[in-house]
């Protein structure tokens, strides 16, 4: 696997052009030749009604699997010094694992709950990479982000046999792009749907109209844990066959979700905080790739 680091740039995102963002690809193709192949992938899967497991793997994702790394050179010198000192005072006090923003949680756990994460990990991983697409966060933008997980990450990879190529992987943001861009509108209309995440009357009826406004036909759900998705237990009997897309909202536990759905005959999309969009469509404005810049 040789990754090409890229300029990211997107014709309906030009406002980031600016910022010359970077991403780690595997082809030389411009991101909206990808991106468009991408959404073809995605238009094949729902027409031959098969199998299709797509995952995203960010932030949250890393330091829940590799462990908490604040050692990213491009920090300034006194932010760097004290994160990596807040990284040693939680390192030996133990804390509760807990990545949030405002209005989302990937979930709440404590250190005794990690005992076969990177197995399930490695189990979800490889499967997607055989079956499916890894949305992989690879993107380098001003600030400092998240590069410093990415060797650690792919030596997790290389000891799985977790195989990334051309087919089975794309940028983390061709999925906020696809779900919430206009251009790409056809994803939902009159799509029989299966919402898999927490969820209260409130919240459910927000996303329905959400949803029901952009075009699905159907919605049903299955109701998982807010906090603690990597244990839950989901009966995949109850979701109907003819289910066109089943999407995913369950932090960095999804794994277990994902594993569970193995072989269930639909696109499956890992969409995580475009439930947050669908509860409240103001909320793509706090997210990059959320909004497409007329």
């Amino acid at each position: 696997m040789k990754l090409i680091k890229s300029n990211f740039t997107l014709n309906d995102y030009p406002r980031y052009d600016h910022e010359r963002r970077k991403a780690y690809l595997l082809s030389n193709k411009s991101c909206d030749v990808l991106l468009e192949s991408f959404y073809s992938t995605l238009l094949k899967a729902l027409d031959d009604k098969e199998h299709f497991p797509i995952i995203r793997i960010a932030d949250g994702e890393f330091q829940f699997l590799l462990g908490k790394n604040e050692f990213n050179m491009r920090k300034p010198k006194f932010m760097l010094i004290k994160n990596l000192l807040g990284e040693l005072y939680r390192k030996v006090f133990g804390f509760k694992f807990e990545a949030k923003s405002r209005t989302y949680t990937s979930g709440v756990y404590a250190k005794s709950d990690f005992k076969d994460v990177k197995d399930k990990y490695a189990d979800c991983l490889k499967y997607i990479a055989n079956n499916g697409i890894v949305a992989l966060y690879t993107i380098i933008k001003p600030g400092f982000y998240t590069e410093q997980y990415l060797p650690k990450l792919f030596r997790f990879f290389g000891k799985n046999q977790i195989f990334l190529n051309e087919k089975n992987y794309v940028p983390f943001y061709f999925i906020y792009i696809v779900l919430t861009n206009k251009r790409y509108a056809n994803i939902y209309d009159g799509k029989k749907i299966h919402l898999i995440t927490s969820f209260d009357n409130k919240r459910k009826n927000k996303i329905e109209s959400t949803l029901f406004a952009l075009g699905v036909k159907s919605i049903t759900w299955t109701q998982i844990s807010r906090d603690r998705s990597l244990f839950d237990n989901i009966d995949t009997n109850k979701i109907s066959f003819n289910t066109d897309i089943v999407f995913v909202g369950a932090g960095v536990g999804k794994v277990n979700i994902f594993n569970q759905l193995k072989s269930f005959p639909s696109l499956i999309i890992d969409a995580g905080y475009i439930f947050e969009t669908w509860q409240n469509p103001n909320l793509r404005l706090e997210r990059d790739y959320c909004n497409s810049h007329e």
